[in-house]
């Protein structure tokens, strides 16, 4: 039995050092270039319209490596795509875990947080390469649209901030196609909508601009179709031209570092109180003080107040008329009178039932 169990022992060890040695034992390999990621993408896409997917690094295996090992070593490729249930970006690369890091916003708009987070894949995940993914039927850019054409509804109070960004795409598609009308505005303001997505990024994002001027790593617009599932990837020149403008642009942000990790917390310090009294109210509070004396002399005079001769005389002559009064005034009868009178019978009867 000792030796069985022995045996037991030594087999469940070389397996999880066998596990162990499979998760992170592997040589880290060296990141892809930008034009290679590029490629990764491009041929995923093309084995899921072909319906030759390989689902890729959705095995355990790869579960076990996310939680041993850094994605900045694996992932390859950020994404900032719409916030739409028919755009599922790992599935449209056929790609897997730790193979994309990956940002949703509808509209697929490029704000600060989208900016961050971006700007996070780039140097602190290390991918080489950023694509900016708009969508077929985006239900943003169809709604801003529609608006600005005067057939918009009443939004949710937090909605109208997304179509800020959103706008200026859709006038100046306006603007450069003026014979299209109505919905007819709306694809072209989606690719419109991709290309102010990265004119957003560069200028908000110093750090993006010197790693795209570096080499180091590349910025592409692209659309995908939720009809058949294909990537249309956008001219690179069209990315050329907006970095070389946002140089140009003197309102673009120069510094690629932020100064503080956190705010400062706000100061809990409170005033002293003060209990002085203000000059004002003092002078009131002296004047008070002068004119007491004032009622004080007057009480005085109040007291020595005698009682008129003429009020004495009516007093007397008051008095002289009482008598009369109490012989006019009807019988009162005595007591023992009283008693004896007899009692009302309905009054009496009442008074049995209580």
């Amino acid at each position: 039995m000792k030796k069985t169990s022995l045996r037991l022992i030594l087999c469940l060890l070389m397996t999880c050092m066998l596990a162990f040695t499979g998760c992170s034992g592997e040589q880290k390999k060296p990141k892809p270039s930008p034009d290679e990621s590029l490629q990764m993408l491009k041929d995923g896409n093309e084995r899921f319209l072909n319906g030759k997917s390989e689902q890729p690094h959705l095995d355990k295996n790869r579960m076990m490596k996310a939680g041993l090992e850094d994605q900045g070593d694996h992932a390859y490729a950020t994404v900032l795509a719409n916030s739409d249930s028919r755009v599922p970006v790992e599935a449209i690369f056929d790609a897997g875990i730790m193979d994309i890091f990956v940002i949703r916003v509808a509209g697929n708009v490029c704000d600060n947080n989208e900016v961050g987070s971006i700007e996070y894949g780039l140097a602190h995940v290390r991918t080489p390469v950023v694509v900016v993914l708009g969508n077929t039927q985006c239900g943003a850019v169809t709604a801003v649209t529609r608006a600005i054409n005067g057939n918009g509804h009443a939004m949710e109070r937090n909605i109208p901030t997304l179509f800020d960004n959103i706008g200026p795409a859709v006038r100046k598609t306006m603007e450069k196609y003026p014979q299209a009308k109505g919905d007819e505005i709306i694809p072209l303001a989606i690719e419109e909508n991709v290309w102010t997505s990265i004119r957003d990024l560069f200028m908000k994002s110093p750090a993006t601009r010197g790693l795209v001027k570096s080499g180091k790593a590349k910025v592409v617009g692209a659309i995908y179709d939720v009809s058949d599932g294909r990537v249309y990837w956008l001219e690179d020149g069209t990315v050329d031209s907006i970095l070389q403008e946002v140089e140009a642009d003197p309102n673009r942000a120069m510094e690629a570092m932020a100064d503080l990790i956190l705010p400062p917390e706000p100061s809990h310090d409170a005033a002293p109180e003060t209990h002085e009294v203000a000059p004002d109210a003092q002078d009131d509070a002296t004047d008070a003080q002068e004119i007491a004396p004032e009622a004080n002399e007057a009480a005085p005079e109040a007291q020595e107040v005698e009682v008129a001769p003429e009020a004495d005389e009516a007093a007397t002559d008051a008095q002289e008329v009482a008598p009369e009064t109490d012989d006019d005034a009807p019988e009162v009868l005595a007591p023992s009178e009283a008693e004896e009178t007899p009692a009302d019978p309905e009054t009496h009867d009442s008074d049995s039932h209580l």
